[in-house]
């Protein structure tokens, strides 16, 4: 009898553990942002704007509508603005991403297939339902755009 209480503690404190653990939560609330090989100077922004408030930084945006139709570059937008230095999941920064550059260097993005060079410091916007993955490459940062 003994050995079966003790066994059962065993298991019921290895469970307790397991539970404990915390794992990154993923919300799906916005966009993700996700950085791979240690990239430097990669920036997130949240809380888009597309009429100057006064609040957070400017967010030039070459697809201002999403995917990777370039109509202008809209400029002087509002967002709140964050390094992804040191994190690899935008979502441990925040929930909603809008927009994501790289600071100081030119960039590659897929936008769900469609290719185009995007200028430093130029935001590629992305919705809700849709991820970045951001890879260094032999040409450079290469971001690709789908939905998840």
């Amino acid at each position: 009898m003994r050995r079966k209480i003790v066994t059962g503690l065993t298991t019921l404190a290895a469970s307790v553990l397991l539970l404990a653990i915390p794992t990154p939560a993923h919300a799906v609330i916005g966009g993700d942002v996700i950085r791979h090989d240690s990239i430097q100077n990669l920036i997130i922004a949240k809380g888009l704007s597309f009429s100057p408030n006064g609040q957070g930084g400017n967010c030039d945006v070459w697809n201002k509508n999403g995917g990777s139709t370039y109509t202008y570059l809209d400029t002087n937008n509002n967002c709140s603005t964050a390094s992804m230095n040191g994190k690899t999941y935008s979502w441990t920064v925040w929930n909603d991403t809008d927009v994501f550059t790289m600071q100081f260097e030119a960039y590659w993005v897929s936008m769900h297939g469609t290719w185009r060079r995007v200028g430093a410091n130029v935001y590629t916007r992305i919705h809700d339902n849709e991820n970045a993955v951001c890879e260094l490459e032999s040409d450079g940062v290469n971001c690709y755009v789908s939905y998840g």
